[in-house]
């Protein structure tokens, strides 16, 4: 069994293979991870508003205003107005946004690609499952099992 020490050290000898991978560095992303998960959700939802984008990176509108803001002037995103209320401002992907994030996909499969060809089948799996676990166990560190996850109130303003 490995000692904290040991995995502590293990982890920073090796985290920048995983988590900045040269391919990352020659893709030039010059963004901070709040500016790259704004990006995300705004691929996956194609336009999202202010307020959803602030309470999905669990910050106040100003700083999601901020990260909005930067990523605009890189030419990443680009405000819009909803069809629906013409007072709510949605942030969507430019087509340079479009480009960089499917890049960034490519680099990403490429690399889960990676570690099915190491990993069985069954170890793939196996690893799922435990990534799965561990991050259900970081969700739920200093709660109680019983306690519920505090829920965010949400008014829509009609």
């Amino acid at each position: 069994m490995y000692s904290n020490d040991e995995l502590y050290e293990y982890v920073l000898d090796n985290i920048q293979k995983v988590v900045f991978p040269e391919e990352l560095i020659r893709l030039k992303l010059s963004l901070s991870a709040f500016e790259l998960l704004a990006l995300m959700m705004s691929e996956k939802y194609q336009a999202v508003t202010m307020g959803s984008l602030a309470q999905g990176l669990s910050v106040p509108m100003s700083t999601a205003t901020g990260i909005v803001n930067r990523l605009v002037k890189k030419g990443l995103l680009a405000r819009g107005r909803s069809e629906e209320d013409r007072r709510v401002v949605t942030v969507s992907l430019t087509e340079t946004g479009w480009q960089m994030m499917g890049d960034l996909k490519r680099l990403l499969y490429a690399k889960i690609d990676r570690v099915r060809d190491i990993l069985s089948a069954e170890e793939f799996q196996t690893a799922l499952e435990l990534l799965h676990k561990l991050i259900l166990g970081f969700q739920q560190e200093g709660r109680q099992p019983q306690e519920k996850v505090p829920q965010r109130r949400i008014i829509e303003i009609e």
